[in-house]
């Protein structure tokens, strides 16, 4: 590689700042004109743009946080967040984060009522030795599940953004879990963020959508009470069904599960303290690997976030849930895998349906049940494995294109081969280049999850199988 001299050193650090910060394509022109010819050590410029935490920030209980980074500032007036910080926290060790999505519905906006109402769990995480960050879900009066909205994916990276920017965090020791509304959102974020966090825990949630096959490289852990329900009182809308059918399905799907059941019912995660205690201890010491070798990527995935609760004219309200998979937005990055662009097909999601339930008769609480259907979404996959010989095979489904970002700890980037469907289409080596570190952590903001190298392959007229084509009338 050229050597670098310090001052061209530091100019180079000043444009790839410039390059992270810039707002879109026509501002990163003018840094990406300076860094294309960049050859020297790009950890380096790495390690010189990332933010220094500071040597003695606030830690204890922070009830109602604001962002105060410079990228961040004023961005969410009304979504503050509440964070723990170990009172021995030390910036020159990084530390693990956990995140915790509140319940509620559509009107928690407190984080101070939050705060008190499960003392609980809240002595849990003080002893687990993280980081412990509680966001405030979107705000929204139309919606039960906010966590669920497209707007809580970009959120929850700022929210982890923030705190890096003033706290040493471990990009890959992060963990999310979530009670009732915040159940739902852990299903959901699951299947978003399965690239970002090493574990996640669902207790007493519900979901309507799943590819379950999108959580390959994450371990799901599910708490749920088997007296969620109760006879005329609270209906089957986060029903123990919800679970035990999630449990199933993971399991088939291959994915890591852990089941826990409780004799309690809804109200709070203290009711399975024990679960909890158990997750964060499970957790200590795993990481997330961001060269893991098999990849599902799926665009769109997750929970469908608009749902219309209608109220019946029963003595006591009844809820019916209408949902629109349409309404869920696209999600191309996983890991080392992004999606370009979705064909004209579909393919398979699990999808649930309740039996109604008439708020004053017995047997319809008695009778309930979940029905697992199959939903053709139009949607597409990439599944990728890296082989122990660092050959890479490649199965596309109903997409035009995907990128495979690399790293020389994945493979040699002096030799890259690519299969797709069993047939090579590209032997040979890929460049490193400092334009394409940036990109890497562009595409999700996260500092674990960089790639130097990358190699995009578009459809060539073969991936379309006879089975997807629709038959001749004849």
């Amino acid at each position: 590689m050229k050597k670098t001299t310090q001052s061209s050193f530091e100019t180079i650090v000043e444009a790839a700042r410039g390059y992270l910060v810039a707002r879109d394509d026509k501002e990163r022109m003018s840094p990406r004109a300076v860094l294309e010819p960049y050859e020297g050590d790009l950890d380096a410029v790495i390690q010189a743009v990332k933010p220094v935490p500071p040597p003695k920030p606030e830690t204890g209980w922070m009830i109602d946080r604001q962002f105060t980074s410079p990228r961040l500032t004023g961005k969410y007036p009304q979504q503050p967040f509440m964070l723990y910080v170990p009172p021995d926290y030390d910036p020159s060790r990084p530390h693990g984060l956990a995140l915790w999505m509140h319940g509620g519905g559509r009107d928690t906006n407190r984080l101070d009522a939050i705060h008190k109402d499960d003392p609980g769990a809240n002595k849990v995480f003080e002893q687990s030795g993280r980081i412990v960050c509680w966001p405030l879900a979107p705000p929204n009066y139309r919606c039960w599940a906010r966590w669920q909205l497209p707007e809580a994916d970009e959120y929850l990276a700022d929210v982890i953004e923030e705190i890096g920017f003033h706290y040493a965090i471990d990009p890959d020791d992060m963990i999310l879990a979530g009670h009732s509304m915040g159940g739902m959102g852990a299903y959901h974020m699951a299947h978003r963020l399965s690239d970002r966090f090493t574990s996640f825990l669902a207790a007493s949630g519900h979901w309507d959508f799943a590819c379950w096959r999108a959580l390959v490289g994450t371990t799901m852990w599910i708490c749920h009470g088997v007296n969620d329900t109760i006879l005329f009182q609270r209906k089957h809308g986060t029903d123990i069904e919800f679970a035990r059918l999630a449990r199933r399905r993971l399991e088939e799907s291959g994915i890591p599960c852990f089941y826990r059941e409780h004799s309690g019912c809804h109200d709070n995660i203290s009711e399975a303290i024990w679960v909890l205690r158990e997750w964060l201890d499970w957790s200590r010491g795993r990481r997330r690997d961001p060269f893991y070798p098999h990849v599902v990527a799926v665009s769109p995935r997750g929970l469908s976030p608009w749902s219309e609760w209608r109220r019946h004219k029963m003595p006591l309200a009844a809820h019916e849930n209408h949902t629109d998979f349409h309404s869920i937005s696209e999600a191309p990055h996983t890991r080392w895998v992004t999606i370009e662009g979705v064909g004209k097909e579909t393919i398979i999601f699990d999808m649930l349906t309740m039996t109604p339930i008439r708020l004053d008769v017995e047997e319809d609480w008695s009778e309930f049940a979940l029905n697992l259907k199959r939903k053709h979404v139009p949607a597409g996959a990439v599944e990728a494995h890296l082989n122990p010989d660092g050959s890479i095979d490649v199965t596309p489904r109903n997409v035009t294109g995907f990128t495979l970002w690399l790293h020389p700890k994945m493979l040699n980037l002096n030799d890259v081969r690519i299969r797709v469907r069993g047939v090579e289409r590209f032997r040979g080596a890929v460049r490193p280049s400092l334009i394409t570190l940036l990109d890497s952590y562009l595409r999700r903001r996260d500092w674990g999850l960089l790639y130097p190298a990358k190699m995009t392959i578009v459809d060539d007229g073969t991936w379309a199988k006879e089975e997807t084509i629709a038959p001749r009338m004849t």
